[in-house]
């Protein structure tokens, strides 16, 4: 029988460092919480397809994301009572969506996607800055650890850290951790010394942080404490409104139901504002036209996913399901299930135990349904070692 994970010897302590494969993590870290997501993962796992597991764990191994997401799925779709066939052949196309759902005769095609909302550039980016981040951590230091406070990157060279650790270990070494901790309870946190580094490749500033007196004589494994803020101009919409297009046109016309499946991992997506606005259109005021009548009204823009420019678009599509699941919130993550009020073909949404909204005469109603707690059949505080 094929394990998703392997019996190993081999064990990480800690974090993971940026660029770490994320397969290999769950699979060595000795952390508590892991070693429960861990065991989670290998009982879904084990009611997998047979025939399909060997592909599934090679595909987690290279692109964990996706296949959580997959896998993630499959179980939900099983916890609400369907069968499940993985990847489905099509009459007219050698394409394959990841499942078919069948249920009281009831079927309909699934179709799973990652949302980023980063470009291809923007995530080959971050990959560069996690490499320099994972030899910085390299530092050894006693008693502090470092924030990040302005990093700048002036050629896209992978740069050389050696001299700058040299310079952090020589200055960190001047000072005392205690001292610095009083320092700051009286004078506040402006008396904190800056390292400054700046070569052709980089520039740097960065400031030692006192840990508390305990762990003053500990060397710090991962000494960066804190990275730079990130801000962002907009949100996540476009990012999922173009991966709603792209699922919705890889098929072209199906003669049962098809719901797109989105896991929204990306920064920017704040969660039930951003998805309605591109499924239902962006918020906007509307003013009456008489002087006398003063009052406003909230509107949405016909700028939604299905209904745009005056046009109904994509009605091959039944549904659509975002959620933002990660391994570690599987109980306590959200989803968000919109129905296309103009589709071919309506998925049975009335029929199942979960949160939707749906269109009513011209009106956006949304339903109660289980949260994935109730679902999976798992505790919300599932990770917490006080409750075992």
């Amino acid at each position: 029988m094929i394990k998703l994970f392997d019996d190993t010897q081999e064990i990480i302590e800690g974090p993971s460092n940026n660029n770490e494969n994320t397969f290999n993590y769950y699979h060595k870290s000795n952390r508590y919480d892991m070693k429960i997501i861990r065991t989670t993962l290998e009982k879904w796992f084990t009611e997998y397809p047979e025939t399909e597991q060997n592909e599934l764990k090679i595909r987690f191994k290279k692109d964990f994301d996706s296949t959580f997401f997959e896998l993630f799925l499959y179980n939900f779709f099983k916890k609400l009572g369907y069968s499940i066939i993985v990847h489905p052949e099509l009459i007219n196309s050698t394409k394959r969506p990841d499942f078919l759902i069948v249920k009281d005769g009831y079927k309909a095609y699934v179709e799973a996607k990652i949302c980023y909302d980063k470009t291809e550039e923007e995530m080959a980016f971050e990959r560069f800055q996690n490499v320099f981040y994972d030899n910085l951590n390299k530092t050894r230091i006693k008693g502090f650890l470092l924030r990040v406070e302005e990093l700048s990157f002036i050629t896209r060279n992978q740069p050389r850290v050696k001299e700058l650790i040299e310079l952090i270990e020589y200055e960190v070494k001047k000072l005392d951790p205690v001292q610095m901790t009083s320092d700051i309870e009286k004078y506040g946190f402006d008396v904190i010394p800056r390292i400054t580094f700046k070569n052709k490749d980089f520039k740097i500033i960065l400031q030692p942080l006192p840990l508390k007196e305990s762990k003053k004589d500990k060397i710090s494994k991962n000494p960066i404490g804190m990275l730079p803020f990130e801000t962002y101009v907009g949100g996540g919409e476009e990012s999922l409104r173009q991966s709603i297009i792209k699922k919705a046109k890889r098929y072209g016309k199906f003669e049962i139901p098809y719901l797109i499946c989105l896991n929204a991992l990306g920064v920017k997506m704040s969660g039930k504002f951003d998805i309605e606005n591109v499924i239902w259109g962006a918020l906007q005021y509307t003013f009456s036209t008489d002087p006398s009548n003063s009052d406003t009204k909230m509107t949405r823009k016909g700028d939604g996913i299905f209904f745009n420019a005056n046009k109904i678009q994509l009605r091959n599509v039944s549904g659509i399901l975002v959620t933002k699941v990660f391994p570690s919130n599987i109980p306590n993550a959200k989803y968000w299930l919109y129905k296309n009020p103009f589709a071919n073909y309506n998925f049975d949404f009335e029929k199942s135990s979960l949160i939707y909204s749906y269109v009513h005469e011209n009106r956006i109603i949304s339903r109660e349904g289980s949260d994935f707690d109730r679902i999976f059949g798992i505790d919300k505080d599932w990770l917490d070692k006080n409750t075992k």
